[in-house]
């Protein structure tokens, strides 16, 4: 399944990159841009050796540009215990628009990161208001907090080593504006804060975790699976496509939705029942045959009804 990472033309002329860059430099960071490891927020997981054998470099050399990255150009951070690697400046570029699919992405993503502090430090940099306003709920429910490191501005400037004192005023400010936004989520009624744990994500987690990797159309196309029916029924359809072995498990699971919603199937109370009605007339059936409304677990027209 494809997966598309955005490189703006701008990267070749920005100043540090056309002065301090080494030809190696420009290589290893649209590699760490770009790799099939990314993720949306900018923090995923990767080995050393993965970097070496893909790249075609020795471990030394890949400790080496490590280092380079992390100690002279402030670009990356990198957990040896964890493996995980943090794209300082990728929110920069990474986020076109917003939405819900967009919105449900991040939010699975962060679910995995294992350096939860590290994302207090995307948070500010993200352009797209809903998208920080998904980040900012996620650091609430988890209680992570905001932090003078998340704007250390060694990290955050321009590439040009001369920062202005007018970059400086503006992240404070917008560190202002973060800290009000998570005051205002603090002092919500409980009963909102509920709504909000119970957020839409289900889907979207057993997607990656039993299918494959969750690409933004992929997201999309489960987010109008999700308007058309609940949360819960496009959780159970994905379910039933893994455990029914199926060849292309999204158009399977759209099937097993067309069915239910033919049948006026809203929850999940209604599926079970209607898998209790399938089973008592299979039962009742004295020749042997299945309903004409049932079909092998690898016969990706089934309806759904059972497994």
């Amino acid at each position: 399944m494809a997966k598309f990472r955005m490189v703006d033309t701008e990267f070749w002329n920005d100043p540090q990159v056309q002065e301090q860059f080494t030809p190696e430099d420009k290589l290893f960071y649209l590699y760490l841009m770009t790799n099939p490891a990314t993720k949306q927020i900018g923090i995923y997981i990767i080995t050393k050796k993965k970097m070496a054998f893909e790249l075609g470099y020795s471990i030394e050399t890949i400790n080496a540009l490590m280092n380079r990255f992390q100690s002279h150009h402030q670009l990356i951070d990198y957990d040896e215990e964890t493996r995980e690697i943090l794209l300082l400046r990728w929110s920069e570029t990474a986020y076109r628009k917003g939405g819900k699919p967009v919105n449900d992405l991040v939010l699975s993503e962060l679910a995995h990161v294992k350096r939860t502090d590290w994302i207090a430090r995307i948070a500010p940099l993200i352009p797209i208001d809903s998208v920080r306003a998904v980040v900012l709920n996620y650091m609430k429910q988890k209680n992570i907090s905001l932090s003078n490191e998340s704007y250390d501005e060694s990290c955050h400037e321009s590439y040009d080593d001369t920062p202005t004192r007018t970059k400086k005023e503006e992240l404070r400010t917008k560190k202002e504006e973060l800290e009000q936004q998570q005051e205002q989520q603090e002092q919500e009624p409980k009963e909102k804060t509920v709504v909000a744990a119970d957020a839409p994500g289900k889907a979207f987690r057993f997607y990656e975790q039993n299918i494959s990797h969750l690409v933004p159309h992929i997201a999309e196309r489960i987010s109008i699976m999700i308007d058309e029916s609940s949360e819960e029924l496009v959780h159970e359809a994905l379910k039933r496509s893994v455990e029914g072995n199926a060849r292309n498990k999204m158009n399977f699971a759209d099937s097993i939705l067309k069915s239910w919603s033919d049948q006026r199937i809203t929850t999940l109370a209604g599926v079970e029942a209607a898998d209790k009605e399938f089973e008592r007339r299979k039962r009742g059936n004295s020749n042997g045959t299945t309903s004409k409304h049932h079909a092998g677990s690898t016969d990706e027209d089934w309806d759904g009804l059972s497994l």
